[in-house]
């Protein structure tokens, strides 16, 4: 996508669309991150459905303060929600959007599947992640920042060394380019449906589907989490997004972060 038409573009598409959550764009060529301008966006008061979305991430951020390697070609957006809703209930939120964007993917013919706690796969490969930052006051949900990348046109061979095994992208997968704006209009229209959901309280209804999605489930997993490692079956998902494993010596534990590795693929 040329960089000097990238904004301009995006602002017309703007206009044509109707989705309820989505009320502004806040667009550039390219930025450090969105997730950081989101969050200095919604500290000075900007409203939710303000979506923040670059051509090019320069310091984009994963899990963990990791590196998202954001090349053209990728979508890469940060969205600013206020839900009025108990900030305990925000673990959902990642659920939400893996739902939104599996969902998206899947009307391209390909199999998404969601790999917990936030990644979309497709042959076993990563597509897209997910990063969600949020800030309570008081036990007060002041906003959350919901952050999305999707692979979409991405040469796989602009990857480093490193992730060029372990990724994948939309037009590696159909050899063909996907057009942008459309794929775009399908994720925030899939995410509005989703978020409404949530919204309305319809909890039992996000994690059904996000288990009909997931490719996590019933398998032999690894847990790195910032303390332990965790080997074991995972068997469930809890009411708040939690993952639930049997460990190899029997005992049950409920993962609320960390690195799920498969062990079929290690």
């Amino acid at each position: 996508m040329n960089e000097h038409t990238f904004k301009e573009k995006i602002l017309v598409f703007s206009k044509g669309i109707n989705i309820d959550l989505i009320k502004k764009f806040v667009v550039f060529d390219e930025i450090s991150s969105t997730n950081i301008k989101a969050k200095e966006l919604a500290q000075d008061g900007e409203g939710e459905g303000t979506v923040v979305i670059a051509r090019i991430q320069k310091s984009g951020r994963g899990r963990f303060e990791r590196v998202w390697e954001s090349p053209d070609g990728g979508l890469y957006l940060s969205i600013i929600l206020k839900p009025d809703v108990s900030p305990d209930k925000t673990t959902l939120l990642p659920l939400v959007a893996a739902l939104a964007v599996s969902t998206t993917i899947r009307k391209y013919g390909l199999s998404a599947a969601i790999k917990w706690p936030n990644d979309v796969r497709v042959n076993k490969k990563k597509i897209a992640g997910i990063l969600l930052e949020s800030e309570v006051i008081e036990n007060q949900l002041c906003y959350v920042i919901l952050g999305i990348g999707v692979n979409l046109n991405i040469d796989v061979n602009l990857f480093s060394k490193e992730l060029k095994d372990a990724v994948t992208s939309l037009s590696h997968e159909l050899h063909v380019t996907v057009d942008y704006h459309k794929f775009l209009e399908d994720m925030l229209s899939a995410l509005d449906t989703y978020y409404t959901m949530f919204i309305n309280g319809e909890f039992d209804r996000i994690i059904s589907e996000w288990k009909t999605l997931s490719d996590t489930l019933d398998r032999r997993v690894k847990i790195v989490t910032s303390s332990d490692e965790i080997l074991g079956n995972a068997y469930d998902v809890d009411s708040s997004g939690f993952l639930l494993v049997v460990t190899d010596s029997g005992k049950h534990k409920k993962i609320m972060s960390g690195d799920c590795l498969y062990f079929s693929e290690l």
